[in-house]
């Protein structure tokens, strides 16, 4: 069984402009330098709040940046090696060459999936406030049930979670608690 496959020069020209058309490369690459050109000015240390925002974004923008110029790379080798493989006909390396670019489409999957959360606040953490209202024990019992749902849902998609306040029930469940949601995109998952 013979597969059809695409230039590689093509394929690597065409997903590098298109990923970066839609990850902004270029502006996120602008901006990179300029919050690395701010953190390394002694003076932005005298105010920590914007030293701690600034290193935040850095984080985001090298996340975003590095993982496109690792999959940039990636598929010019892949491009490489599937030209080989084809000339000399070693489906072996095909497959492996397959397998390289499976890999990088599930990285652009994540990075596209990350585009769902482009709110200035969407990559901080975040509280939520549960209340039972005036519903008596059954909403109360609710509100218990909200409480734990959340807070498994937290623990598998690995955020860090803490009570800051609940109050119980009178008779079952509780009729308010605070938990602090700590990850990222915490906030963004919980809006």
């Amino acid at each position: 069984k013979r597969t059809r496959f695409t230039a590689p020069s093509t394929i690597s020209r065409r997903a590098a402009s298109r990923s970066g058309g839609i990850f902004d490369y270029e502006g996120r690459s602008e901006r990179l330098t300029e919050v690395l050109r701010e953190l390394e000015d002694p003076t932005v240390w005298s105010k920590p709040d914007r030293a701690q925002e600034l290193g935040r974004e850095r984080n985001r923008l090298e996340g975003v940046v590095g993982t496109l110029d690792r999959l940039k790379t990636g598929l010019t080798e892949a491009a490489e090696l599937l030209e080989l493989a084809e000339s000399d006909a070693d489906e072996g390396m095909v497959a492996a060459v397959e397998q390289d670019v499976a890999g990088i489409e599930r990285e652009v999957a994540k990075l596209e999936f990350q585009r769902m959360f482009p709110g200035e606040m969407d990559s901080h953490n975040a509280f939520l406030d549960i209340q039972a209202g005036a519903g008596g024990t059954e909403a109360q019992d609710w509100a218990q049930m909200l409480m734990r749902m959340y807070l498994r849902w937290a623990d598998k998609r690995g955020f860090k979670t803490e009570m800051t306040d609940s109050s119980d029930g009178e008779v079952a469940g509780i009729k308010s608690c605070s938990i602090r949601f700590e990850g990222e995109y915490a906030y963004g998952w919980l809006r």
